[in-house]
């Protein structure tokens, strides 16, 4: 198995399926201080219509169905087993592994077509991930609870909030006031987007 994925015709199967493990471990140590990467790729969903997101590719590959990152590692898993699986085949029936030229584009393209069908079965299995595209502004003014971490400012925190057509978003906010703080549980009022999260202040 080691032989296989350190097989140079696999370098970029291995590569992807590293990428995996390697996001894994930062989910992990993220959650360790309160936070998720679950929340960052969020932001992919806030694209406009008038961008990728509102394309016919975007819809076909269902990139807006969940969180990016989910998206990302579907894709990154589902590329990797299908070059591995495609240079497995071409090694069994002509006895060498195909050119990269040719593995990685077939790879690529299955891939997203697995993608695609996993990522639509996946959104429908755990809704509570299920984003929609909508500009960053309809957020404003949204109430929204605090999931995991503490948030204070310059150290923000995932919360959670739904919006007018029940569909949950995951955003990561800190106190537009400096010395305020939020705790989990808590339910804060987003006021305004600022680069990576949005300023929010406490719903009385």
């Amino acid at each position: 198995m080691t032989d296989l994925l350190l097989s140079p015709s696999n370098l970029w199967f291995s590569i992807a399926l590293t990428a995996i493990a390697f996001i894994a471990v930062l989910e992990l140590v993220s959650m360790l201080f309160g936070l998720s990467l679950l929340g960052i790729g969020d932001e992919i969903g806030e694209t406009n219509a008038d961008g990728f997101m509102g394309t016919e590719l975007a819809s076909w590959l269902n990139i807006n169905k969940v969180p990016f990152l989910v998206w990302l590692v579907v894709f990154l898993t589902c590329f990797g087993l299908s070059g591995i699986t495609i240079n497995g085949i071409s090694s069994l029936t002509f006895n060498t592994a195909l050119p990269k030229l040719i593995s990685v584009p077939v790879a690529v393209i299955l891939g997203l077509f697995i993608t695609s069908k996993s990522v639509f079965i996946i959104a429908h299995l755990l809704p509570s991930v299920e984003t929609s595209a909508m500009h960053s502004d309809d957020f404003v003014g949204a109430v929204a609870q605090i999931t995991i971490g503490r948030a204070s400012r310059g150290n923000p925190a995932e919360a959670k909030f739904t919006d007018n057509f029940s569909q949950p978003h995951f955003v990561l906010v800190e106190p537009i006031e400096p010395e305020e703080l939020f705790d989990k549980g808590e339910r804060v009022i987003l006021v305004q987007k600022n680069t990576h999260s949005w300023f929010a202040t406490r719903y009385q």
